[in-house]
């Protein structure tokens, strides 16, 4: 059984509602190719940085066939990010898209995770953003979350493995009943909140079903 229930889920929805980084552009749109096309450039990028670009790159570039044919602008409008080494596995990953799925983006993780450049974290967030569809992003900000709430540990080698799913169904029951808000719930959680050092427990909404903020409390 999971460890929050519906009216925990609730209150984190309302908080993320009320707090959330609705101004992210790529939130706005939250079609496939707007998402795939985000999730891309936020590796290992702030997402401040990426939201300074994206509203006129997702302009002038609407389909995978838009970036193959402007590869030389494509470069130019992206290299603000200090990427400039992604861009060529950026291109393949457009190529297959054309070449195997007629340039659009797969609606499957299966699929997804084929392209180049694509791991877990991508193929979950366009599955959840993109397609809302049930998925859990999984990756250190999620997975904080849910250690604390839950009051289990894994180690970083563990963060790709079947233990950090099941970690964070603990925490919030099987992802079945995910919704994209919830995730996005999750990662403002993290980024404003449940910070890796000194978080904000008295400001969370989950604080009074959370072990970490019930021990920082004690």
């Amino acid at each position: 059984m999971a460890i929050l229930g519906k009216p925990d889920k609730e209150r984190l929805l309302a908080w993320y509602q009320e707090n959330g980084r609705h101004e992210l552009p790529w939130r706005k749109l939250q079609t496939p190719w707007a998402i795939f096309v985000a999730e891309s450039l936020l590796r290992r990028t702030k997402a401040s940085t990426v939201a300074g670009i994206y509203p006129s790159l997702i302009d002038e570039f609407r389909c995978p066939e838009d970036v193959l044919g402007k590869k030389n602008l494509w470069r130019q409008q992206t290299n603000s990010l200090g990427i400039a080494s992604r861009a060529n596995q950026f291109f393949s990953a457009c190529e297959q898209l054309i070449q195997q799925h007629h340039g659009k983006i797969p609606g499957n993780y299966k699929n997804l995770i084929t392209l180049p450049g694509v791991g877990h974290y991508i193929a979950n967030a366009v599955t959840s953003f993109g397609y809302h569809r049930p998925a859990y992003i999984i990756d250190t900000n999620t997975i904080r979350v849910a250690s604390r709430v839950t009051g289990e540990q894994i180690t970083q080698a563990e963060h790709r493995s079947k233990k950090a799913k099941r970690l964070l169904e603990h925490c919030f029951g099987d992802q079945d009943g995910l919704s994209p808000d919830l995730n996005f719930a999750l990662l403002d959680l993290a980024f404003s909140i449940c910070k890796p050092s000194k978080p904000d427990c008295n400001a969370c909404p989950l604080s009074s079903r959370c072990e970490y903020g019930a021990a920082a409390g004690s």
